[in-house]
C-alpha cells in the first residue's frame, strides 16, 4: 500500500510457541488480554468479531494462517481508521521462550488514533505476557490503566 504506516512491537514470552499461538488466535484467550468479547475460529479465511464495547466492534478475516508461527487479521469493518489494516503476530522460538513480532500495518495516516493504538498495543502485549507467564488476569475495564 502506497503511503501506509505501521505499528511494530516485539516481545519475548516465557512460553512455548504452541501456547503463545493459542493466545493470539483463540477467541477465549484473546478476551484475556485484548478484546472484551471475541468470536471466530483459528483457521484460514475465518471471520472474527472483536468487540470492545456495544458500539466499538471490529470485524476481521484471517488473511494469513500458519500455525503455530503466524496469524494475521485483515480488518474488514468497524472504525474507519482500522478498516483495511492488518493485525498480525509472527512467532519464533528463541531458546526457552517465544518471540512475538507484532504488526499493525496499512494505516492510511498518522493521526491521534494511530498514536493511541500504538500505545494500547504495547499495553495489551504486556498484559498478554503477564497472562501467559503468570496467569495474571486483568479485567477488561482495567487494561487501559495497567
Amino acid at each position: 500500500m502506497e503511503n501506509s504506516f505501521s505499528i511494530l512491537h516485539n516481545v519475548d514470552v516465557d512460553a512455548t510457541l504452541e501456547n503463545v499461538f493459542q493466545m493470539v488466535s483463540v477467541p477465549e484467550f484473546l478476551n484475556e488480554w485484548w478484546t472484551h468479547y471475541c468470536e471466530g475460529s483459528p483457521e484460514p479465511d475465518s471471520e472474527y468479531t472483536f468487540e470492545f464495547s456495544k458500539t466499538d466492534i471490529l470485524k476481521g478475516k484471517v488473511s494469513k494462517f500458519s500455525p503455530p508461527y503466524e496469524i494475521e487479521f485483515l480488518i474488514t469493518d468497524g472504525d474507519k481508521d482500522w478498516v483495511g489494516t492488518r493485525v498480525g503476530f509472527v512467532l519464533k522460538e528463541t531458546g526457552n521462550s517465544t518471540r512475538i513480532s507484532f504488526y499493525h500495518t496499512d494505516w492510511k495516516v498518522i493521526n491521534d488514533h494511530f498514536r493511541q493504538s500504538s500505545f494500547c498495543w504495547a499495553t495489551y502485549l504486556r498484559i498478554l505476557r503477564k497472562f501467559v507467564e503468570e496467569g495474571l488476569h486483568v479485567p477488561y475495564a482495567e487494561r487501559y490503566h495497567f
